[in-house]
């Protein structure tokens, strides 16, 4: 089985027209069962020996990249150091990413919206099950969704992964895009994001790929853009196996 951790970047909940957010992204990291307890000492190892002001409970790509929380006061060096141990822990575990993104401008014009967390949702788990779908190693089967207990769309997305399984899906129908689940296994998992290692690993890819995006469209050429789109390509990139255009476009 496939443990398919989620986080999302980019969420300004109903609003839609914040300039600085214009994309809502939704990722998972997805990592066959027997590799999961390395991930996490993994992962605790490198924690463990950070740099920080305080302890390092948990990754957050935003605080480590901009130098906020236990990062605040450490030189950006050896912050940038920092993130990229972490993110060299997809290879080390053979882990893979899919990802989905909304805009949250064009999704207005569209007048009555569900919430672009939970069109980001239904796509990025079609995208899971079809790739489920055609991969033959025998513990990439099955998925299970694992997300931040504080999400406060839990209720909605149970819902959504249950109908998704059963017919398909109710967010995205009315545009003849919502498909059948079938490689799904129950329904979203939520657990607090401070206490897995998975979950924290989705939340450093998800802020890269939304950082690079936005840094992309603005032709933003300053060193932290050039970093940002050195750690896309040499740790994220490569492990990309499936992903949703960004919808609508």
């Amino acid at each position: 089985m496939l443990l398919c951790y989620l986080d999302e970047s980019g969420n300004t909940g109903s609003r839609l027209d914040d300039p600085y957010q214009p994309y809502h992204y939704l990722v998972a990291v997805m990592v066959r069962e027997d590799k999961v307890s390395q991930l996490s000492k993994l992962l605790d190892e490198l924690a463990a020996g950070a740099a920080t002001t305080a302890k390092l409970v948990e990754y957050h790509g935003q605080e480590l990249f901009s130098g906020s929380g236990p990062w605040n006061g450490v030189e950006s060096h050896a912050r940038i150091s920092e993130y990229e141990k972490a993110l060299t822990v997809i290879t080390e575990v053979d882990a893979y990413i899919a990802h989905a993104s909304i805009s949250k401008p064009d999704l207005a014009q569209r007048g009555p919206w569900a919430s672009p967390h939970l069109y980001a949702l239904q796509f990025l788990t079609e995208k899971i099950d079809g790739w489920i779908a055609s991969n033959s190693d025998p513990l990439c089967r099955r998925g299970l969704l694992v997300a931040d207990q504080n999400h406060q769309e839990e209720q909605y997305a149970v819902e959504l992964v249950r109908e998704m399984q059963k017919s398909g899906g109710p967010i995205g129908s009315v545009f003849g895009i919502a498909r059948t689940t079938e490689h799904i296994v129950d329904n979203v998992y939520f657990v607090p994001s401070e206490r897995n290692r998975g979950i924290q690993l989705a939340d450093l890819v998800a802020f890269i790929i939304n950082r690079r995006d936005r840094c992309l469209d603005s032709n933003d050429n300053r060193p932290s853009a050039r970093e940002i789109q050195r750690l896309y390509m040499r740790w994220i990139c490569p492990r990309v196996v499936t992903w949703r255009d960004r919808w609508p476009s």
